[in-house]
């Protein structure tokens, strides 16, 4: 198949299997021809006999119409199955009865052919014991005569045909699906960091887990500026879940890396990401977008929040969080926004958690939320046992886990922790 749903016979040797056709074509015809010749044959011996001549226009008949299609198919089979194969594919929710059978017979061999091989056995053994259960129906009701018999036959295996054609053509659409989702997560994952960075002084961990194969979220380490002064840490959310929410990603995550090369203001750095994602983007997404710069000489530290969640800070055993009074509008709801930045200074052994609303927002079985009160005594658990950023999200991971289960994972999962290590001083 070149296109989805299409059958489509290869290039290389079209002409030879054009004539291949068209002779087992004439063959099946001529066996055909054979059957009612012998039927007519039959049907004139018992007019003889009984003196009833009118038992043998039926069988005529049939034998005329036969004979009448054979020459008037004749040099142009392929144009048919062409022909009915474009009707039916362009009109597949409202086709009609014929098209479906003519399709379905007609391409029959490329129906069987586009079987996965390990399917192909089942399928096999499906018509057997379709074949087994007409023979028996048939010697119930008592049908005889080989016309009745082929008649059924024929329509029997059209809607098996098309049954096999439908399975086959959606094992093919998943398949691609799966290389295509996979192509995502694999381009989502390579925008991430592809580690913990490495700053003296200070620990920092980060982890993004999306809830299905791909996601919105999306986490980030930059340096701003010349001289590797000021490291800032990147989280992002896009609105919705999948494809749709991962390509913004994508998008948004770029457009971020270049504003960090062209820009060093950072409020007009979220005001142009702001109007990239407004006008670029379906304004039906928006993204809910953090960004903090830490200076790691003098432990100063700025950050916008554009409606993502609010920083927690433990320091000396004590949570607290970064709020700001102004407006928190995710990035793309609204024309021309103002994003301010807010700083504060860092102090040695503080730990920053950072982390995108599914979080808190993660439920047990009878909907309830993790919240963010169990959101913080994980972090305080994590302070009284002196573990490093990275213990610190998998004691996260682990309670979230613990609450949530058997229920499955609702949203993505990102976090990211820094911690400034006791023996750094201002420098």
């Amino acid at each position: 198949m070149v296109e989805k749903n299409r059958i489509e016979l290869p290039k290389e040797g079209q002409k030879g299997e054009k004539k291949r056709l068209n002779t087992r074509v004439l063959w099946i015809l001529g066996f055909l021809i054979f059957i009612f010749a012998s039927n007519l044959i039959d049907s004139v011996r018992g007019a003889l006999r009984s003196g009833n001549g009118l038992v043998i226009l039926g069988p005529l008949l049939t034998l005329l119409i036969v004979v009448l299609i054979a020459y008037r198919s004749r040099g142009k089979v392929q144009q048919i199955r062409e022909e009915y194969r474009r009707r039916f594919e362009e009109n597949k929710d409202h086709a009609g009865i014929r098209d479906a059978a003519i399709f379905s017979l007609s391409w029959s061999r490329e129906i069987y052919r586009d079987i996965p091989e390990d399917r192909k056995g089942l399928v096999r053994q499906a018509f057997i014991l379709i074949g087994l259960g007409m023979a028996i129906v048939l010697f119930q009701t008592g049908i005889s005569g080989i016309i009745p018999v082929l008649l059924i036959a024929t329509v029997v295996l059209a809607g098996v045909n098309l049954l096999v054609w439908v399975v086959a053509t959606e094992s093919e659409e998943k398949s691609r699906l799966k290389i295509e989702l996979e192509t995502a997560r694999q381009m989502q994952f390579s925008l991430m960091p592809p580690g913990d960075p490495s700053i003296p002084g200070f620990d920092i961990s980060g982890v993004c887990i999306p809830a299905h194969d791909v996601g919105g979220d999306n986490f980030d380490y930059v340096w701003l500026g010349e001289g590797q002064r000021k490291f800032a840490v990147a989280l992002m959310d896009v609105s919705g879940k999948g494809m749709d929410a991962a390509l913004t990603a994508v998008y948004t995550s770029g457009a971020f890396g270049s504003e960090v090369q062209h820009q060093s203001s950072v409020s007009c750095m979220f005001r142009n990401l702001n109007s990239a994602i407004r006008y670029r983007q379906n304004r039906k997404k928006f993204v809910s977008f953090l960004m903090i710069s830490l200076d790691v000489a003098s432990l100063e530290t700025e950050y916008i929040n554009a409606g993502q969640c609010r920083p927690l800070l433990l320091r000396k055993e004590r949570i607290t969080q970064l709020d700001s009074t102004d407006p928190r509008f995710p990035l793309g709801v609204m024309d021309a926004v103002e994003y301010e930045s807010h700083s504060f200074r860092l102090q040695p052994g503080d730990k920053l958690l950072l982390y995108t609303d599914g979080v808190p927002d993660a439920m047990d079985c009878e909907q309830n939320e993790f919240g963010e009160k169990r959101l913080s005594s994980a972090f305080l658990r994590a302070e009284q046992q002196n573990g490093s950023a990275r213990d610190v999200i998998d004691g996260i991971q682990k309670e979230i886990l613990v609450f949530s289960a058997p229920a499955e994972q609702y949203d993505d999962l990102t976090i990211v922790v820094i911690h400034v290590l006791p023996s750094v001083t201002n420098r």
